[in-house]
């Protein structure tokens, strides 16, 4: 689990679909969806569920997202 992967992650969230996700990062949908996939057999948990052409951010992704955000936030501030 790398920064790359819950930015990506951060994005799915945010975008509601893998795609945008893509589209707002500049990167390929696949790369969207392998990412997203290699977090959840990381933390052996469903991030997202899939219906309907639509992604739905599951209990487990809730939780990862607000750490997500924090350690990405506090990343960048540290860059700056």
């Amino acid at each position: 689990m790398t920064i790359r992967h819950l930015k990506i992650f951060i994005a799915v969230a945010d975008c509601g679909t893998m795609s945008a996700a893509a589209a707002r990062l500049f990167i390929s949908q696949p790369t969207v969806s392998q990412a997203v996939s290699e977090l959840e057999k990381h933390y052996g948990a469903l991030l997202f569920e899939r219906l309907s052409q639509r992604l739905y951010i599951t209990e487990a992704g809730k939780r990862l997202l607000s750490r997500a955000r924090h350690i990405v936030e506090s990343f960048d501030d540290m860059e700056a």
